[in-house]
């Protein structure tokens, strides 16, 4: 993973793949975690969230979505469709290592994010390697403060993963998409929830954009 032309890290594939689909898609954790190979459309450039993973009585697993709208399809970048093809190369040759080893479930093509033997990845993983990387950043922007500051590169706050999700609106809402294609990204029960979630984050968006008004008024004076 690349953040910067001086910062580079070692990520395991998926961990890359997990932090775009929260990024980009706006997926929580446990809808990401309940992802089968086949609620992957390559040709549409969908993905289909049915499912997540979560507590339960019996421990972690399958559940309904957190609510009725949360059962959408979402599209996706072709960056990410890049790295999904790329991760499922990975997959297929790790199963293939394993053989009658593999532990992992076989239907509806597999679980996409699993453990070293195949099993569904365990709920706390992505968030551990998520602060992992968070923390690696910031310390290489604390030893490379010139390079860093050259760049616009300040230390991140170590936030959940589920930030990701936050920013995944925010970035919408930045690149104008309508609230409520928003909240149907996001799997919201209504556009409501969307701005009441993330009005602090869009009231941002409203300043910059003033501010940018502003800034294009007295160049135009």
């Amino acid at each position: 993973m690349e953040c910067s032309r001086g910062f580079k890290v070692k990520t395991a594939f998926y961990c890359s793949v997990i932090f775009n689909l929260s990024l980009f898609c706006g997926f929580r954790k446990g809808e990401t975690l309940a992802l089968h190979w086949d609620d992957i459309d390559f040709s549409n450039k969908e993905i289909s969230i049915a499912k997540s993973v979560g507590k339960t009585e019996s421990g972690f697993d399958y559940k309904k979505p957190k609510t009725q709208t949360s059962i959408r399809t979402v599209p996706f970048p072709e960056e990410v469709i890049a790295l999904l093809k790329q991760y499922h190369i990975e997959y297929i040759q790790e199963r293939f290592r394993h053989g009658t080893a593999w532990q992992g479930d076989l239907e509806h093509g597999g679980n996409i994010f699993i453990q070293s033997d195949g099993k569904r990845m365990g709920h706390t993983t992505p968030y551990q390697y998520f602060v992992k990387h968070l923390h690696r950043y910031n310390e290489w922007v604390k030893s490379n403060s010139v390079k860093a500051k050259s760049e616009g590169l300040e230390e991140l706050p170590i936030i959940p993963l589920h930030g990701l999700r936050h920013s995944c609106a925010t970035l919408l809402n930045y690149l104008e998409v309508n609230i409520i294609d928003i909240s149907k990204i996001l799997g919201h029960s209504t556009p409501s929830t969307t701005m009441n979630i993330y009005a602090h984050s869009f009231e941002e968006q409203k300043r910059v954009a003033s501010n940018r008004i502003d800034e294009f008024l007295r160049k135009n004076a």
